[in-house]
């Protein structure tokens, strides 16, 4: 649906300048010290739902190093008459303290795409009166109606406050959706790097919305699974290379989640033949050979997979109930096809210690993963783990600010928050400064590119450990 009699015409979607390089896609909330960080795909799904009726202008003041300053002449040299935004847990003061100026100086509509705005809105919108609406689904239209003036039902995918109160709407239909074609050309895609690129520039498309998991640790658990069309997203991977674009991004959860939606892909990128390279997020008990044997004919290069700990009891706990066994297989499915693996592991669960989580390292470089990511193990809005940490812990109630890549806010029962963080920091010297890592990553350097992304990323771990 697009309106076009006279409404504001002109919105900038705009991820905010900060201290850090904080992740704020797909409701994150965590900031990286090294230097990757992909095009944020709340905005591209949003270029394409305001952009078929709206002019749109594209801010990523976190590539472009930009600060305060600058997006606020922006808006107002622009002419912006509203202004669509992302914020996270992690950053959340600085990007406040940008958006009440921005309502201050320019007084226009401001909407705000986080995930810790999700769970208690009403209580958010009340105290940050700046904020006039936030995104619960991005992949929704109900912004459209907003920025018409309807204030007087639910919309899909936003809530806002009128006088009657808080009006939400939370999507609980099982149908596939869909939505206009992303705008691309907007973001400035040649300043993204990832390690796992293998072309460049590169951008990010999503083939289903939510997840289908119920880990007791993530937020995202709360967030109705669904898949996207299948038209739909060949339709976009064939506008990416129309627009000279070969390098894919899926940053869904589970990229694997429904077996015949991704084989269904898959076949589709083979048969029409697209030539584009791409990586994608997993888990391990969703995942076999043969899947890999086509994602590889399709061009998947690399999959990064979820896996936390290799302690299956800590993983029961959670409700990620995760057998090594299953992952050993994954892992060596990859090996076979010569798909590169990245592990995501989360230092200081709920009833980890020291030696679990030594045993999860040294699980790491069993599994010969090609990178891995430890993260600190954050309280987040909306994970279920919450609620039962806050019994025992009440002054986490006002801890409003997390950061999976920074120092805990709290230990656990085996551990203090130095132990996680030495533990952390221990974990990353242990399996990315090992000659026999150093001495694989060297073999596999085939051009001036792989030798600099290499002396990106051991010099960014050096500055992180």
């Amino acid at each position: 649906m697009c309106y076009t009699h006279n409404l504001m015409e002109k919105i900038l979607l705009l991820n905010p300048p900060g201290k850090h390089q904080y992740l704020r896609d797909q409701y994150c909330s965590s900031s990286t010290k090294a230097d990757y960080y992909w095009p944020p795909v709340d905005l591209l799904v949003l270029s394409g739902i305001l952009g078929s009726c709206f002019e749109l202008g594209v801010l990523d003041a976190i590539v472009e190093r930009v600060d305060n300053a600058y997006v606020l002449e922006c808006i107002e040299h622009g002419g912006y008459e509203v202004v669509v935004a992302l914020s996270s847990g992690a950053s959340k003061q600085e990007d406040f303290a940008l958006f009440k100026e921005i309502k201050r100086r320019f007084n226009i509509p401001l909407i705000v795409n986080a995930g810790f705005l999700r769970f208690d809105t009403g209580a958010y919108l009340t105290k940050y009166p700046f904020i006039d609406a936030v995104i619960t689904d991005y992949t929704e239209p109900g912004i459209i109606d907003f920025l018409k003036g309807e204030r007087i039902k639910s919309l899909r995918g936003i809530s806002y406050l009128n006088n009657s109160g808080l009006l939400c709407d939370w999507n609980t239909e099982d149908a596939d959706f869909s939505y206009p074609m992303p705008q691309h050309e907007l973001f400035t895609l040649d300043k993204y790097y990832s390690p796992q690129v293998k072309q460049y520039p590169f951008s990010c498309v999503i083939v289903s919305s939510g997840c289908k998991y119920k880990c007791r640790f993530c937020a995202n658990a709360k967030i109705k699974y669904r898949r996207r069309d299948l038209n739909n997203i060949i339709e976009e991977l064939r506008y990416l290379k129309k627009i000279g674009i070969n390098e894919v991004h899926f940053p869904d959860f589970t990229f694997t989640a429904d077996r015949e939606h991704c084989l269904g892909i898959c076949r589709v990128m083979i048969k029409e033949d697209l030539g584009m390279s791409w990586d994608c997020l997993t888990r391990a008990d969703c995942f076999d050979e043969e899947l890999a044997c086509i994602m590889k004919q399709a061009g998947c290069h690399t999959i990064q997979f979820g896996l936390e700990s290799k302690n299956e009891t800590v993983l029961k706990n959670m409700a990620k109930p995760m057998r090594n066994e299953v992952v050993r297989k994954a892992f060596s499915a990859c090996r076979k096809l010569g798909i590169e693996t990245l592990g995501f592991f989360i230092i200081g669960l709920p009833g980890e210690n020291k030696q679990s989580i030594k045993d999860t390292v040294a699980f790491a470089r069993e599994l010969d993963c090609d990178y891995v990511s430890f993260s600190i193990f954050v309280p987040d809005f909306g994970s279920d783990i919450r609620d039962e940490l806050i019994e025992q812990n009440p002054e986490l109630k006002n801890v409003e600010c997390f950061d999976r890549t920074k120092f805990p806010v709290l230990g656990n029962e085996f551990l203090s928050k130095d132990d996680i963080w030495g533990l952390r920091k221990k974990a990353l010297k242990d399996f990315y400064f090992r000659p026999g890592y150093i001495w694989k990553r060297l073999k596999k350097m085939k051009s001036l590119t792989d030798l600099k992304s290499a002396v990106r990323i051991f010099g960014t771990l050096l500055r992180g450990c």
